[in-house]
């Protein structure tokens, strides 16, 4: 039972044994996601704030939209079960996405972004890469195919403002309810292998590239999953205590990370 502004959040799970890659934690935290999700609506309902996010708009699925490393691994796995069919029609997506970030330079750009620029270097990558125009590879007929494994970051992108505006990044007319704890940013903080790592940004459409430079094979899974949930509730706990009490934010909502608090 977790507390979070004065809110019971139940986290269930049934863990294997033995050591485990973190992947196997994603179930859960993807269900502690939607339960912060939940707080963060009825906390917002409460400030007369609306939700303005809806299935069928996508604008923010031409975001730039990173993902931890723990994610592109159970992405990567997820893909490579897919039908051979399926596969191909993915993975030509996600090529030519590359190819136009490779093209336009935002590419490299993601490579070298650093938290520590602080929030000005990441909304001039974010709109950079929204001005491209590029959907996200899962997206199709403005809907996500991907929602119920879709990552944190994207659970986490909540606006209150007119759909419309989030359409138009650059006006900075959208405004956000943003979540007491980031669990986007609690996972940042760990590899593959559930150690703790230094930043490293991974862009959702790059998702390739990190996978060859990252195989499957260097996984040295050495940690239990009730080690690593233990650990990650701690953390997660840790920055609750520390959260804002009004969610409101008239800053426009960005997807990339503005630093690192590992």
């Amino acid at each position: 039972m977790l507390n979070v502004q004065g809110a019971k959040i139940e986290c269930n799970a049934q863990l294997p044994e033995g050591p485990v890659r973190p992947t196997v934690l994603l179930p859960v935290l993807q269900d502690l996601s939607n339960a912060m999700t939940d707080l963060t609506v009825q906390n917002a309902e409460r400030r007369g704030l609306q939700l303005s996010c809806r299935e069928g708009c996508g604008a923010c699925c031409r975001q730039a939209v990173p993902v931890t490393q723990v994610e592109a691994r159970a992405l990567a796995g997820w893909l490579g079960a897919l039908p051979p069919d399926r596969q191909k029609v993915l993975r030509e997506r996600f090529g030519k996405a590359a190819a136009r970030l490779e093209e336009s330079g935002v590419a490299q750009a993601a490579r070298e972004l650093q938290p520590v620029k602080g929030r000005e270097a990441a909304q001039e990558l974010a709109l950079r890469y929204f001005a491209l125009g590029i959907p996200c590879p899962f997206l199709e007929e403005e809907r996500c195919t991907i929602h119920a494994i879709r990552p944190l970051r994207c659970r986490e992108y909540l606006v209150s403002s007119p759909a419309e505006n989030c359409a138009h990044p650059e006006t900075k007319e959208a405004e956000g309810i943003e979540p007491p704890v980031l669990l986007s940013r609690v996972l940042s903080r760990w590899n593959t292998n559930g150690d703790a790592q230094p930043f490293q940004l991974i862009l959702l459409t790059m998702l390739g590239e990190w996978v060859e430079s990252h195989p499957v094979e260097e996984d040295r899974p050495h940690r239990t999953a009730p080690e690593m949930l233990q650990e990650f509730l701690h953390a997660f706990a840790t920055d609750a205590s520390a959260a804002p009490a009004d969610p409101h934010t008239k800053q426009p909502p960005g997807l990339l990370p503005e630093r690192s608090d590992a």
